[in-house]
């Protein structure tokens, strides 16, 4: 016997109550059996063939065959993973379509994303662009990558016929042992190599150090540094120092020219009194009566005002004439003066063309001295160890009371390692140092709250404080 269910008369008037009181369960069955046909395909148009197997077997048991292993040599780890590049990496596997559901809609429109309309700055900027070239090679680039892929892609499609090409070449990517996914036009060398293994990096040859034997490892001083020289080489060694002072001076009176020197010293009582004047400007000033103008004694009492009136005088018919007149006569006068210009313009011209030519030639000879010159400090330079440069060798000078004439009571005046040091510099044996100064931190003193200070301690204190004063 069936239980008829007594139908409930329950309201439905918004949509929770219809989800609550109606049964959907077929609906959904339905709609999740037609998903799943779409994602695997229907069974109606599916050949027998995939649906059925035809069991030719039966309950009979099958003989079993040996195993035979294929005879298949084991790939090395580069192998295997040369042999997964071409597979596409699970990283982007999500960004690939995991169902066979077309897009019910075709013909979508395409939504224009946030900020992609031009707004009035973005319009000015353009215009800016488009007037200072920008846009117009940004144009150009595009047109050049668009040209290069289309040449690209129409390779990749074409097959070659003609196998003259020798892969073992210097000049081919796959020679060097770069993988084929970074052989393309937009990956850097510097990406391609770092991606070569160890064993294929076919590096070009280093050009040979320049060595250190090219210089002596002793310079022949000068014949005027002996402890008994001649008076004449005396006197050239002298003249060599004088100049080199000479320089030095003039180089230390440039630097404080151009910073010490452009700035006025001011006393510390004018310093004082300009503070005073800068501060004070817009304050009241207290009445000081000499600085009060005489007054002109009035004739007869008469009465003047402060500010007179102005009279409107006009001017008559003569002397605008004569107004009109002057400024016609000067424009004319600057005319003449500017066609008496040209005309000597025109008869300086040989005079111009021959300054030119004779600018020219010798232009072209310092050209041509400065580029002899860098050759042969190219040829007899240094290696670069560093960016600093070696310390050059002041010349070396015995003032004439200290010549003793004897080795043995000359004093001395250099550091032997010093010099050896500064000559390895110079030889491009070390690189060039500069003298770090360590600072010394400056240490705050003063008396912890909480502790006994006595005035022993504050005589101290400030005994300290002046000796470093």
């Amino acid at each position: 016997m069936t239980v008829i269910k007594k139908k409930k008369r329950v309201s439905k008037k918004n949509k929770a109550a219809w989800r609550k009181h109606c049964d959907i369960n077929d609906v959904e069955e339905f709609l999740e059996d037609q998903r799943l046909e779409e994602r695997l395909g229907k069974f109606d148009t599916k050949p027998d063939e995939e649906l059925f197997v035809l069991d030719t077997h039966g309950n009979d048991v099958p003989e079993e065959k040996p195993d035979i292993k294929p005879d298949i040599k084991p790939q090395t780890a580069k192998q295997r993973k040369r042999a997964l590049l071409p597979v596409t990496p699970k990283c982007f596997e999500v960004l690939l379509p995991t169902s066979k559901v077309q897009d019910p809609n075709a013909k979508r429109n395409h939504v224009k994303p946030v900020g992609s309309k031009q707004s009035d700055l973005s319009k000015l900027t353009q215009q800016r662009q488009l007037v200072k070239g920008v846009l117009a090679k940004k144009l150009e680039t595009t047109k050049a990558n668009k040209r290069l892929a289309a040449e690209k892609r129409r390779k990749s499609k074409s097959f070659r016929k003609t196998y003259d090409k020798n892969i073992w070449g210097d000049e081919s990517l796959e020679a060097k042992g770069v993988p084929e996914t970074l052989v393309d036009d937009f990956i850097s060398t510097e990406a391609q190599l770092h991606n070569v293994p160890t064993t294929k990096r076919l590096r070009a040859k280093p050009p040979p150090p320049k060595t250190v034997l090219k210089r002596k490892a002793v310079d022949i001083p000068h014949p005027g540094v002996s402890y008994n020289p001649s008076f004449q080489e005396h006197q050239e060694l002298l003249q060599e120092v004088v100049q080199h002072e000479q320089k030095m001076m003039k180089r230390e009176a440039h630097l404080y020219r151009v910073t010490t020197g452009l700035f006025s010293k001011v006393t510390p009582k004018e310093k004082e009194n300009q503070w005073r004047e800068e501060m004070s400007v817009g304050l009241p000033q207290p009445h000081d009566p000499t600085n009060d103008p005489e007054p002109e004694q009035a004739s007869d009492n008469e009465y003047k005002a402060i500010n007179p009136p102005v009279k409107n005088k006009k001017k008559d018919h003569k002397a605008r004439r004569k107004q009109k007149e002057r400024i016609l006569e000067k424009e004319r006068l600057k005319r003449e003066k500017i066609d008496k210009k040209k005309i000597t313009d025109i008869y300086k011209l040989r005079k111009i063309q021959a300054s030119l030519k004779n600018k020219e030639s010798r232009d072209a000879e310092e050209r041509t001295k400065r580029l002899t010159k860098r050759k042969e400090l190219e040829e007899t330079a240094l290696p670069a160890l560093n960016a600093r440069k070696p310390p050059a060798k002041e010349p070396e000078f015995i003032d004439p009371k200290q010549l003793t004439g004897d080795l043995r009571n000359l004093p001395m005046t250099a550091n032997l390692l010093k010099d050896r040091f500064e000559s390895f510099q110079r030889r491009g044996a070390l690189a060039a140092t500069k003298i770090m100064m360590k600072k010394k931190r400056k240490l705050k003193s003063y008396f912890k709250s909480g502790h006994k200070v006595t005035d022993q301690d504050i005589d101290r204190y400030i005994k300290r404080s002046a000796g470093k004063k």
